[in-house]
């Protein structure tokens, strides 16, 4: 299965101590952007003057009421890849999100919470889909975004088989309480990759436990 490794970084340094402990297990992984407020944690956020190491792609999950600012900030650090989450878009929101990526060449991630229902998820999606030419889903394994460490949702697994059924060659990953167990769990719903960030990075040896998870 494919596995993007996740940090949710309270410091900068974070990110580079545990970039160190991948030992170049993953040529992507994804740095979650939090505000405390659409986030239930506030991580390290850019300012505009941070580099981050070349040897690797960032996806940025942006849980964010700001998001304009820190979608524009993630693409000055070299974005390869970028995760909305549109709960409370309106056709505007979208349309600028659409306006500030144009011309990037980022691939754009559609993500609601498991409170939104999965027809109006399906509708963000194919917003999107007629609009912007690089698409891709995320679905959520936690009720709580923003957080790590938090319970397996199993009602993600009707979603993403929903979703799925709408929209059978979209890309699909699954972010929040990924592990050995519930990874198996999502890929047989039919997610094709998953995100971890607990399981990696608070084992004792992350490189070996990434593998873990790409051999399901």
């Amino acid at each position: 299965m494919q596995v993007t490794p996740a940090i949710l970084p309270i410091t900068f340094n974070e990110i580079t101590d545990k970039l160190a402990k991948l030992e170049y297990a993953s040529s992507l992984v994804q740095i979650d952007l939090c505000d405390g407020e659409f986030g239930m944690l506030t991580t390290w956020l850019p300012v505009g003057d941070e580099h981050l190491p070349n040897d690797y792609e960032y996806e940025f999950d942006i849980m964010m009421n700001d998001w304009k600012t820190y979608t524009k900030r993630a693409i000055d650090l070299g974005s390869a890849r970028i995760v909305a989450h549109v709960d409370h878009f309106s056709e505007a929101d979208a349309n600028d999100l659409i306006d500030i990526l144009e011309h990037t060449g980022i691939a754009l991630g559609v993500s609601v919470s498991n409170t939104v229902p999965v027809e109006d998820h399906i509708n963000f999606i194919k917003f999107f889909e007629e609009r912007y030419q690089n698409v891709f889903v995320q679905v959520m394994g936690i009720r709580n975004i923003g957080a790590q460490g938090q319970p397996f949702d199993e009602t993600v697994l009707a979603r993403i088989e929903e979703i799925k059924s709408w929209c059978p060659n979209l890309h699909i990953q699954v972010d929040g309480a990924m592990n050995n167990i519930t990874a198996e769990k999502v890929k047989d719903a039919g997610a094709d990759t998953v995100i971890s960030g607990s399981y990696i990075f608070g084992a004792e040896n992350s490189a070996k436990a990434l593998a873990t998870l790409e051999e399901i």
